[in-house]
């Protein structure tokens, strides 16, 4: 089961409130709990498979199932698992409140089952990792993780998730009430 949320409500954050509200609060040093901090939950997901990961944290929509974790943030290109790893691809994208302010940085991993790269297989598993751009030392970032389906190619699938047009997003829209 999913993290708690009331009947009828969905957790779609665009990557703009993922970054500018839970990241940045998050790593608030004087912050032990802000609005909706229970929603996504800490914890080493290095320590499952995408397919195996629990529960917490998990919302279901657009006919997929999304995990999202505040993680220790990790300096690699790959990111060892169980029986496989997460491997950095693409450019990173920039996240900014709309105008000229950059906010964070959202990277993209795919998963490969296997333990070397030379004979590992690509799987449909995704996880979008986004940092704070004015805190380069930030203790935590989050992750989404989604098994995007076959035919949709997910080195272009870059685009924010939800319906919100984030450039008619300023950082003064993003405050406790939104949440």
């Amino acid at each position: 089961m999913g993290a708690l949320l009331l009947p009828g409500l969905v957790f779609i954050p665009s990557d703009l409130a993922l970054v500018g509200y839970y990241l940045a609060n998050k790593n608030n040093e004087e912050l032990h709990d802000f609005n909706g901090s229970y929603i996504i939950k800490e914890m080493n997901l290095y320590e499952f498979d995408p397919f195996e990961s629990p529960h917490a944290s998990s919302f279901q929509f657009n006919n997929r199932r999304h995990w999202y974790y505040f993680i220790s943030k990790i300096d690699e290109e790959r990111r060892h698992c169980k029986t496989g790893f997460w491997k950095k691809k693409g450019n990173v994208c920039e996240i900014t409140n709309g105008g000229n302010t950059l906010l964070g940085m959202k990277a993209l991993f795919v998963f490969y089952l296997g333990k070397s790269p030379n004979d590992a297989e690509r799987t449909n598993w995704t996880m979008y990792e986004y940092t704070l751009a004015d805190k380069p030392h930030a203790p935590f970032v989050v992750c989404r993780i989604f098994e995007c389906p076959p035919e949709i190619d997910v080195d272009y699938e870059f685009g924010p998730i939800s319906d919100v047009d984030e450039t008619d997003i300023d950082e003064a829209d993003i405050d406790e009430s939104d949440v």
